[in-house]
């Protein structure tokens, strides 16, 4: 009979216990045996618990044999493995067969409990062939609650040590896939592996469970809170994974520990001895991960530390909320919905760091929960930072706004999409930068997720690229952005293999809700890289041309080239040091593929080429980013002929949107208004289109003329409708259809135009659509000189009879938008006709034209003359057509232009129209900028600086400093080329021409006119033109040699104008000489003077008698002073309308130092062509004589008689001539007058023939008796009179006004009319009081206010009674003429004299 395993463990036990010190192996085999037998045996099944009982007592004697060899052997204490393994299995067994009573003592137990270690701590050497064997010792300890003895026999340093073990020993049992294993065994030993991993890893967390519920302590909460957070080497997610385990087990027992430790944390952390004081915030974080409802008693403290004035703490509590937050699928906002509230009060911190930090929690928080219950409010919050007024803040928000929008572009937002693209207009560079590099991305994948069907077409997404559009439009660096953008919208806003169809899908519904500043960025854009692709073809060119032309040469060009090509990069100095790398590493398979890309019109194919091409070169290429851009600017990446093509398709296709025909014509036009070649292989769908749409005919003819000569079409098939929209289109469609014509024509049927030019012959005779047949016939005479030859005389006789009927009283009024009535229309467009056929693009005309400039110079000359007929309402209009003609003219008929039709043509700059001055300014600045007319019609700018117009002040002052400046460095880049000086290319030489217009200007002052002020106001252009050029050192030589050989020569139109012409260069020499420039004796003044022979000539030795007598009294009344008053004069009004400005008006900022601007008013007597005015001036000065003209004591009694017994007597009414001038006070104590004087009403004679010298005398004029007057008790009473003041030094009455009186000093202060302030002590001098008004009654504007018919005052000096010496006396009946000089020299002498005396 077989013994049972009860009997055989007892008899085991006894040989045991009567055994001697048992070797190993004897020992080893009893153990084992044991072990293997206790396996076997199990608890009774008794249900009984007194049966129960009763049976392990019996199993407990069968057992204690045993038990007490173990004792009796020391087993539990043996330091071999084997053994001690094998004791710890019996141990064990014993443990599981007797539970739940204790087989050993208690005083045993702690040797248990350090075996059950012992063999715990191998527990992590799972290929160990123990560990089985371990892991049932686990297992068994945990079914049995062993572990919860060690409590009893206060075990406590075990248990800490216990839980260290088994965070140590812990392993991860996450399932792998044992799939890919081929060997069934390997297979089977991995899922063991598994599986006991995930059983042991129970058993442990079963072990501390019944532990901590049992009793907890802080140092075992410690334990599992570092191990918890532990980082590092030493740290695993097994470990991890348990005391997360146990924290949410072992909830209500910890809760009290983690409270305490947590809250001594926020309160006392420097106090707290234990590490984990600085990993408190990961540890509420993993906490709230566990077992969120245990930081419920520690939120409050939490929340205080978002409010803490540390900006760091704010920033890592505003991270551990964030994190907290972002917990998907987690209810954390609604359980602390306190810290979430003050968790949002943190995007709006003060501090701009904490705000930063607050966006990037936000974005966790939403893309955790972005259909949560709180996502709304981080959204809203996130949005409102995009209007941060930090920008580092405005950009973190730009970006996390984006992040978000990607992560679910379908749902985004669309109020959140639209103040996203908003920050591409921010006031930061840095913020519209990043601006536009994310919201290319969200582009980008918004097209992508269109393209695979996942969402439809969003205007608020395609609002992205107008945006970025306009960029371009940046003020702040505007040329760096235009670039950018083009990368943009050829690399980054697309992706890459997105077909073409779905590219234009979506840039049709761009130009839906583009604007006109939209549209005009994309041109501007695509304008650019047209120029660029048209220099680079230039530039390969040249280096293909390299090698058989001069090297020098070409390097020169070249070098040209890369300054051009570098400007259309970000970083122009780079790309420029790249071109010459370029070109020197003289690669022809680069310069192969820049050309290839160049000539391809697809984008496909193009697409091809480039990648291929930077495949080649390779990514390590020392220029592979610089011909990356480049490969972009050259190949066809932002439109191409794929994208027409498609246009084209979905315009013909029955089944496209009629909604969008608008758009796609609109579309079609920007493409081919810049690369008209993208037309080729779509001419059949552009012609229907053509033919069946008429509101946009204009535009589709503007394509068409301009794809013209690079499509491939039947011209027969264009022909019909070409033809009908130069019979009966519009005039833009006519002007265009003909440009198309002689594109597609081929060299057979140029006889079209003969054709043509009939048929639009007999219709202009008809009558029918005149406007249009003129314009037509215009274009045509363009293109065909020898078909419109045929037909010159019917038109020319045509317009002729247009110009000389008469304006019909019955004819509608004038078009407000035009301002033209129909007859004034006719007459342009006959204009343009006629002009335009002289104009041809190709060969050369023969016909004469002179009959068109004569009309020409008849419109000019004035309305109603010389058989023009004019309404007189829009009669301006047609001299403005005619004025414009002539600057077309010029371009190849400037030899036939008489100096009559040049003096009219320019003399529009001073126009009594201010609209028709400017658009005729604005056409001229047009042509002079583009080089299409000679320089010499730039001194119509000279009239409108001069003029009354502040705004064509402004404008015409700008342009001309902006001409002089060009002018004179192309000049000078002229001569380095030339080694020779060109002086008609210098911008001075335009004075040769204005010189001579003014002379002939029919308000030149009258010969006997010795006013320096109407002077001064008529060469108000000449002296205006002049300061500006002063402003170039360079110029002033050149001036002097132009005025002196002006000066010695002759008008060789009119030689009586000669002494006009002397007089405009006397004073223009006056002006540059009073300049203090270099002096026309510098290096640089030019040897010879060439004067156009058409104006002028070689002075002659013998004159005429009335020339030599004009010369003669030119000479003896216009000197050096006289000239130098004039600039003077001239100066000083220049000088206080600029401080007049300062103190009324903003000042106008002018560039280069540009001078001040003229008063508007100064000069409208001679600028404005005011006959009536200029009639007045003659009136006056033929009946005034001028005290401040000096004259030469040489002068005989006949022209003493002559010019002393003129009347001066002032005018009345709006007729009269101001003589005002503004006077420039040069002290800190001038002050000027706002008012301007009114002119005395009554003529009076003045009484003359005081002679100046040391000596001052007086006479008796008209019965009126001279005084002395005492004016030492004036004092006050005399403020605000004018008075003029004798100076001893030079005799000479110098005039001011009295300002103001010092009692203590006897002084008083007087302004001077030329700009002098002294302080004069008047009881020591010689004056007069010219008038008794005060100042506070007249106006002034700082003018000298003499009248001039104001009778001479009486003359006091100090010595009242003192009898005066004789002076000269005049003939009964006659005035005598006082004679004054004006010396400056003695002037300065006698203030400084003054000052001394005061």
């Amino acid at each position: 009979m077989e013994k049972t395993p009860r009997e055989i463990v007892s008899e085991m036990g006894s040989r045991l216990l009567q055994s001697y010190r048992p070797n190993k192996g004897s020992l080893v085999k009893s153990l084992r045996e044991a072990a293997t037998t206790l396996s076997q045996i199990e608890q009774p099944l008794v249900t009984e618990a007194v049966s129960k009982k009763q049976a392990l007592k019996l199993i407990g004697a069968e057992l204690r044999p045993l038990t007490k060899s173990i004792i009796k052997l020391d087993l539990l204490n043996n330091r071999d493995n084997d053994v001690s393994l094998l004791v710890t299995v019996c141990v064990s067994e014993i443990f599981r067969i007797l539970a739940p009573e204790p087989p050993f003592e208690d005083k045993y137990l702690r040797d248990i409990f350090n075996l059950f270690l012992a063999e715990f701590s191998e527990l992590s050497d799972t290929v160990s062939p123990y560990f089985s064997r371990r892991a049932k010792i686990l297992e068994t300890v945990s079914r049995c609650k062993c572990s919860l003895l060690m409590l009893d026999v206060d075990c406590h340093d075990l248990i800490h040590e216990m839980f260290n073990t088994f965070f140590s020993v812990v392993r991860d049992h996450y399932q792998q896939n044992l799939a890919h294993q081929k060997n069934a065994k390997v297979q089977q030993r991995k899922a063991n592996t598994q599986q006991a991993q995930q059983s042991l890893f129970n058993d442990i967390l079963t072990i501390m469970t019944d532990i901590l519920k049992e009793e907890a302590s802080s140092s075992l909460v410690g334990v599992i809170l570092e191990n918890l957070v532990k980082e590092g080497k030493d740290a695993t997610p097994a470990a991890n994974n348990l005391a997360s385990s146990l924290i949410k087990n072992c909830t209500d027992t910890l809760e009290p520990f983690i409270c305490s430790f947590l809250t001594s944390c926020f309160m006392e952390k420097d106090s707290i001895q234990s590490n984990l004081k600085d990993s408190y915030h990961e540890i509420i974080f993993m906490i709230s991960l566990n077992a969120p409802q245990i930081l419920l008693a520690i939120i409050p403290n939490f929340t205080q530390e978002l409010l803490t004035d540390q900006v760091d703490v704010r920033i890592k509590a505003l991270n551990l909320a964030g994190r907290i937050f972002a917990q998907p699928n987690h209810c954390s906002g609604e359980m602390y919905r306190d810290l979430f509230v003050e968790f949002l009060r943190r995007f709006s911190d003060k501090s701009a760091e904490v705000r930063m930090a607050a966006l990037k929690c936000g974005k966790q928080c939403y893309l955790a929960n972005p259909s949560g219950n709180k996502a709304s409010g981080v959204l809203t919050a996130i949005q409102e930072r995009l209007l941060d007024f930090d920008d580092r803040v405005r950009t973190q928000a730009l970006v996390v706004t984006c992040d978000i929008m990607k992560s679910n572009i379908k749902y985004a937002p669309l109020n959140l999409i639209s103040e996203a693209t908003e920050r591409l207009r921010d006031k930061k560079i840095s913020v519209r930068k990043k601006a536009m590099q994310q919201l290319s991305k969200v582009y980008e994948d918004y097209c992508d997720k269109c393209s695979k069907g996942y969402m439809t077409i969003n205007d608020h997404f395609e609002q992205i690229p107008c945006k970025i559009l306009l960029l371009c439009c940046d003020k702040d660096c505007k040329e760096s952005w235009s670039h950018n953008v083009e990368l943009v919208l050829s690399d980054d806003l697309y992706p890459r293999l997105l077909p073409v169809e779905e590219r234009m899908r979506h840039w049709v519904q761009c130009f839906v809700v583009m604007n006109h500043i939209h549209l005009k960025s994309l041109s501007s854009i695509l304008s650019q890289k047209r120029r660029f692709q048209s220099e680079l073809r230039h530039c390969l060119t040249l280096w293909r041309e390299a090698k058989d032309h001069n090297v020098e040469e070409v390097k020169r060009k070249q070098k040209s080239c890369f300054v051009k090509l570098s400007s259309g990069f970000p970083d122009a100095s780079k790309a420029e040091d790249f071109f010459h790398r370029l070109v020197q590493m003289n690669d022809t398979s680069i310069f192969d593929a820049l050309t290839l890309l160049l000539d391809e019109l697809t984008f496909t194919k193009a697409q091809t080429i480039r990648e291929k091409f930077l495949e080649r070169i390779g990514a390590n290429h020392q220029l592979f980013d610089f011909l990356r851009i480049l490969s972009t600017k050259c190949a066809p990446t932002i439109f191409s002929s794929e994208h027409v093509r498609y246009l084209m398709d979905q315009l013909s296709s029955s089944t496209s949107d009629t909604q969008l025909k608008a758009p796609f014509i609109k579309l079609i036009l920007v493409i081919l208004n810049m690369f008209p070649s993208y037309l080729r292989g779509s001419e059949k769908q552009f012609l229907e289109l053509l033919e069946d749409d008429d509101s946009v005919a204009d535009e589709l003819t503007e394509a068409l003329s301009k794809a013209a000569p690079y499509i491939s079409a039947n011209f027969s098939d264009y022909s019909p409708v070409l033809e009908k929209m130069c019979l009966e289109g519009t005039r833009s469609q006519a002007k265009h259809a003909v440009s198309a014509i002689a594109s597609l024509a081929r060299s057979s049927e140029k006889s079209v135009f003969s054709k043509l030019c009939k048929k639009l012959r007999d219709s202009l005779l008809c009558g029918r659509k005149i406007p249009t047949t003129l314009q037509s016939l215009a274009c045509v005479g363009q293109y065909s000189v020898l078909a419109f030859d045929n037909i010159y005389e019917d038109i020319s006789r045509y317009v002729y009879q247009v110009f000389q009927a008469e304006p019909s009283d019955n004819q509608p009024p004038c078009d407000q938008s035009s301002g033209c009535c129909n007859s004034c229309k006719l007459k342009i467009y006959g204009l343009k006709t006629l002009v335009k056929s002289f104009l041809p693009r190709h060969g050369q005309v023969v016909r004469k034209i002179d009959d068109l400039l004569n009309i020409l110079k008849k419109t000019l000359r004035s309305q109603g003359l010389e058989g023009i007929k004019s309404c007189d309402a829009t009669g301006a209009n047609v001299r403005l057509a005619a004025a414009k003609a002539v600057l077309l003219l010029s371009r190849k008929w400037d030899l036939h232009i008489s100096p009559e039709l040049f003096r009219l043509t320019i003399s529009m700059g001073k126009d009594s129209n201010a609209f028709i001055t400017k658009t005729f300014l604005t056409k001229l600045q047009k042509l002079l900028i583009e080089n299409m007319i000679p320089r010499r019609y730039a001194c119509a700018f000279s009239f409108s600086v001069s003029g009354p117009c502040r705004d064509l002040q402004n404008d015409s002052l700008r342009y001309m400093y902006g001409f002089t400046r060009n002018a004179t460095r192309e000049a000078r880049a002229g001569r380095d080329v030339d080694q020779r000086e060109s002086l008609t290319d210098c911008p001075a030489y335009m004075i040769v021409f204005l010189i001579h217009v003014l002379a002939h200007d029919p308000d030149f002052p009258s010969e006997d006119c010795m006013d320096e002020h109407v002077y001064a106001r008529f060469c108000g252009p000449l002296l205006s033109i002049l300061q500006v050029l002063l402003s170039n050192k360079e110029i002033a030589p050149f001036l002097c040699c132009i005025l002196r050989a002006i000066k010695r020569a002759e008008d060789a139109v009119d030689a009586c104008k000669t002494p006009r012409l002397h007089i405009l260069a006397d004073i223009g020499s006056s002006a540059v000489n009073t300049s203090k420039c270099i002096d026309a004796t510098s290096p640089q003044a030019p040897r010879s003077i060439l004067l156009p022979s058409s104006l002028y000539k070689l002075g002659q030795t013998s004159m005429s008698d009335s020339q030599n007598k004009a010369k003669s009294h030119t000479r003896n009344t216009l000197e050096q002073t006289f000239m130098e008053r004039v600039v003077h004069i001239f100066r000083s009004q220049i000088s206080l309308h600029d401080q007049k400005c300062q103190e009324d008006t903003p000042a106008v900022v002018l560039e280069d130092g540009d001078l001040p601007l003229l008063l508007g008013n100064q000069i409208e007597t001679s600028m404005t062509g005011s006959t009536e005015a200029s009639k007045n001036n003659t009136r006056c000065s033929k009946k005034r004589s001028h005290l401040g003209m000096p004259e030469k004591s040489t002068t005989t009694s006949r022209e003493m008689k002559n010019v002393t017994s003129k009347k001066c007597k002032t005018v009345e009414g709006r007729g009269h001539i101001s003589r005002d001038s503004t006077v420039s006070l040069r002290t800190v104590e001038s002050e000027i007058r706002k008012k301007k004087l009114e002119r005395h009403s009554t003529c009076s004679k003045e009484s003359a023939g005081a002679s100046v010298s040391n000596n001052v005398t007086s006479s008796k004029p008209s019965g009126v008796v001279s005084t002395l007057k005492d004016t030492s008790n004036h004092g006050e009473a005399i403020i605000g009179q004018r008075i003029k003041l004798l100076s001893p030094a030079d005799g000479c009455f110098h005039h001011g006004t009295v300002e103001r009186f010092n009692s203590k000093s006897n002084s008083h202060k007087i302004a001077f009319d030329n700009g002098d302030v002294e302080l004069v002590c008047l009881d020591s001098e010689s004056w007069e009081t010219l008038s008794h008004e005060s100042m506070g009654q007249q106006e002034i504007l700082g003018k000298e206010t003499e009248s001039f018919g104001s009778r001479v005052p009486e003359v006091k000096t100090k010595q009242q009674k003192k009898k005066l010496p004789t002076k000269l006396n005049p003939t009964a009946g006659e005035e005598s003429v006082s004679e004054v000089t004006n010396t400056s020299d003695n002037i300065g002498l006698r203030r400084s004299r003054r000052q001394r005396m005061s």
